[in-house]
């Protein structure tokens, strides 16, 4: 059974059909968009911080000498004992380090992108 109680023959314009405006009604009511390509901020951070790793971690390792590091067993966190605990607080360090340049990069594409704001193509 259909949905449609009227006849298939019906030749009724429908009522969305009726209210459709013409296209001096669009004209009058239409407003310029703009477009703003914004950077993803999450994004640039995340990349930020795990480029700061990477950097951190072959810094660590490059200039890591002889490993003469001596400590005991490392205390309560016992993956930071000798030259592994100096290769993690690196690599956190620059990591941190590496997120605040990823969003400083952010906000500096965003303000780049306001200024190139263009009008919307009219088809």
């Amino acid at each position: 059974m259909p949905d449609d109680p009227r006849p298939a023959d019906d030749a009724r314009p429908d009522d969305a059909t009726a209210a459709t405006p013409d296209e001096a009604e669009l004209a009058r009511v239409a407003v310029p968009a703009t477009v703003r390509r914004a950077p993803r901020y999450g994004a640039f951070i995340v990349a930020g911080a795990l480029v700061g790793v990477v950097v951190g971690l072959v810094v660590a390792v490059v200039s890591g000498g002889d490993g003469r590091v001596t400590s005991g067993d490392g205390g309560v966190l016992p993956f930071l004992a000798g030259q592994n605990g100096v290769r993690w607080v690196l690599a956190l360090a620059a990591g941190v380090v590496g997120a605040f340049v990823g969003g400083g990069l952010a906000v500096l594409a965003d303000r780049r992108s306001t200024r190139r704001r263009r009008a919307a193509p009219q088809d």
